[in-house]
């Protein structure tokens, strides 16, 4: 296997992702129990003494009232004193006044497990933190009149400390993702383009082309390879232009070499690595807001006749609606002004975009600037899907999109992890200051990869678009309407809207809210890059896309039997692993039925965000009625029927294209 064979293989990727989030895990995992179980002994006894201290303050307020002549028992409030008590005191877990023979006068304790994260690990006691108790007397006089008993809240050191160790480990898998785009980036511009232009040289002057040379041609021997061939075509250059033009032709006839009058020009190679980096980055700085931004809306100014429930949609209501209008244009702006040139060229608006959103006040200000993010991120993501398509022509079709869709997923899971840590440990605006720098860094990445012919604008043309659509606009139409649409859809209400909200309900924060949601992002990252080899090479996109559909299908109708925590994160696993195995082979099988001209997939990227939008409208306005869990089984039932439609008419389709063929 060749050097660039290996970089491309899925053998090199699953090593270099296992080697890299094993050992940074491991690694982190390590060091944080350690550090963990050492501060919680370390913090053990002062939280003894400070319960102590409570205790003492809640007995001098109750000897106070005694010393004024109030039995013990006939003080009146003291139940409810005792639970204010207890609600601004974290660290105790019981208090409770007794009499002298032991009767309870009045008490306030906390019920079971109240504030405990339920990312907990099994076993209760793996900090040192244990429960204990303290008896403080109370005295009339020299008299003993009663006893109050304060017990140590041991969950409260033990949540926290488990939940600062949680946000280290979610730091730890963005960290690796981070570290793993990379380590693909370093290898691609080192090894894998290097070795790309290297081939390329020796095959063109093999066939007695010397019109290109190369500038920086990588490490070691692919350097020294790179600067020789490259000296071939400038030295034979140099010696031609000596000659005079009619000796010179005469000498290049009777060779049979070509060699252009201006001299070689700088070799420039796309390839589908390129967006990678740039890609990730900006989706990371763009999507910060992905796990909170229906709390942070909700929870901002808005009219009075505008409900928090639609308050919670409209952002993502507009974002969709600002996506659909500008998704036909984007790739005919790509092609107008050059893919590498238009993503560049919104990096800056995004940030502004972003920046904005953590200043406002108001859902109508929030929703004014995410409609701009919207218009920013469709131009950008599609000018990086039109470089990658463009880049792979005549190879498969969903490794292309695959690539795209999987970047993108691993920076929406990056994006979304960082966002909610932030939010909750520094406020949103420091989350929405967090991503306009991240998506401003997205331009030094873009101009050093995406450098190849690619990224060039191109000379415009007359669009076959109708004519593809036409000719399998039947198949296309239902492909779009029974898969694209709900899967998209479901993203859009499922994901984005309804499990922060139903999360929040369950006693979630934005931190622990953003670790649920991630998940969807991590699964789909996992998957998607071997879902799209399979729809390329030996399954096909077919049976990838109704099979993803059916597992989509099985998870938001499993969360109809177990409205739970635990129940909404299965749900949201197996919904990433069918929308993994669906989206790429989704496109792939779009680009087959209509053609490869771009129409059928500017009609499927239209169709998916106005499919979205209305039914996350639909969903807003009918919540308050059928309740979030009748919601997601109404848009599980839809996902199972479109996947049988599906299957039915191609399989309807593939019986007639062979008939026909047989004739």
């Amino acid at each position: 296997m060749s050097v660039r064979r290996e970089l491309d293989s899925g053998f090199f990727r699953v090593r270099l992702i296992v080697l890299v989030v094993g050992g940074v895990t491991a690694a982190v995992l390590a060091l944080g129990v350690s550090a963990l179980l050492a501060f919680d002994r370390a913090v053990a006894p002062e939280l003894e003494n400070r319960t102590r201290l409570i205790g003492a303050i809640v007995r001098g307020e109750i000897q106070q009232a005694v010393e004024l002549g109030i039995p013990v028992d006939a003080i009146a409030g003291l139940d409810r004193h005792l639970g204010e008590t207890l609600g601004r005191f974290g660290e105790v877990e019981r208090i409770a006044v007794r009499s002298m023979a032991g009767e309870l006068l009045a008490e306030a304790a906390r019920g079971g497990a109240a504030g405990e994260s339920r990312f907990t690990p099994a076993p209760a006691d793996v900090l040192a933190v244990a429960r204990g108790s303290f008896v403080l007397p109370v005295l009339a006089g020299n008299e003993l009149v009663g006893d109050i008993v304060i017990e140590v809240n041991s969950r409260f050191v033990q949540t926290r400390l488990r939940d600062i160790f949680l946000d280290v480990l979610v730091v730890a898998l963005v960290a690796s993702v981070i570290a793993v785009e990379l380590v693909f980036a370093l290898a691609h511009g080192t090894v894998g383009r290097p070795f790309d232009r290297v081939l390329r040289l020796l095959r063109e002057q093999r066939e007695g082309i010397f019109a290109h040379v190369v500038g920086g041609g990588g490490l070691g021997g692919l350097g020294r390879a790179a600067a020789r061939f490259s000296d071939h075509a400038l030295d034979l250059a140099r010696r031609l232009a000596t000659l005079p033009a009619a000796t010179r032709a005469g000498l290049v006839a009777r060779a049979g070499i070509r060699v252009d009058a201006d001299g070689p020009r700088l070799l420039r190679l796309s390839d589908v690595a390129d967006i990678r980096l740039a890609l990730f980055l900006f989706s990371v700085g763009t999507e910060v807001a992905t796990a909170f931004l229906p709390l942070y809306a909700r929870d901002a100014g808005r009219p009075p006749w505008l409900s928090s429930e639609l308050a919670a949609a409209l952002p993502l209501l507009v974002y969709l609606l600002a996506i659909a209008i500008m998704s036909p244009f984007a790739g005919a702006l790509a092609r107008r002004f050059g893919p590498r040139r238009l993503f560049v060229g919104v990096l800056a608006p995004a940030a502004v975009t972003l920046l904005g959103m953590g200043l406002s006040t108001s859902v109508v200000g929030i929703t004014a600037w995410r409609a701009g993010l919207a218009l920013c991120y469709a131009l950008g993501t599609i000018a990086c899907q039109e470089y990658a398509l463009r880049a792979a022509a005549g190879a498969g079709r969903a490794a292309p999109i695959g690539v795209s869709v999987t970047v993108i997923f691993g920076g929406v899971f990056c994006g979304s992890a960082l966002g909610g840590l932030l939010a909750e440990r520094f406020g949103f605006a420091v989350a929405f200051a967090a991503g306009a720098v991240t998506v401003l860094a997205a331009a030094l990445p873009a101009l050093l990869s995406m450098r190849g012919e690619a990224g060039d604008a191109v000379a415009p043309a007359p669009a076959p678009a109708a004519v593809a659509v036409r000719r399998g606009w039947g198949r296309l139409a239902v492909l779009l309407l029974a898969v694209a649409v709900p899967a998209n859809a479901t993203t859009a209400i499922v994901v984005w809207y309804l499990s922060p909200l139903l999360l929040a309900e369950l006693g979630s924060g934005p931190a622990e809210i953003a670790r649920v949601v991630m998940l969807y992002y991590l699964v789909v990252m996992l998957v998607g890059g071997t879902a799209s080899q399979l729809a390329d090479h030996r399954v096909g996109p077919l049976p990838l896309v109704v099979g993803g559909a059916l597992v989509s299908a099985a998870a938001l109708l499993h969360l109809s039997t177990r409205v739970d925590f635990w129940g909404t994160v299965l749900m949201l696993v197996l919904l990433g692993i069918g929308h993994a195995m669906l989206r790429a082979p989704m496109h792939a099988l779009a680009l087959r039925i209509g053609g490869a001209d771009g129409g059928a997939l500017s009609a499927l990227r239209l169709g998916e965000r106005i499919g979205a939008l209305l039914g996350l409208l639909v969903s807003a306005v009918l919540l308050g009625d059928t309740g979030i869990a009748g919601t997601i089984a109404a848009v599980g039932w839809t996902v199972l029927c479109g996947a049988l439609v599906c299957a039915t008419v191609e399989s309807i389709a593939g019986v007639g294209g062979r008939r026909a063929r047989e004739r």
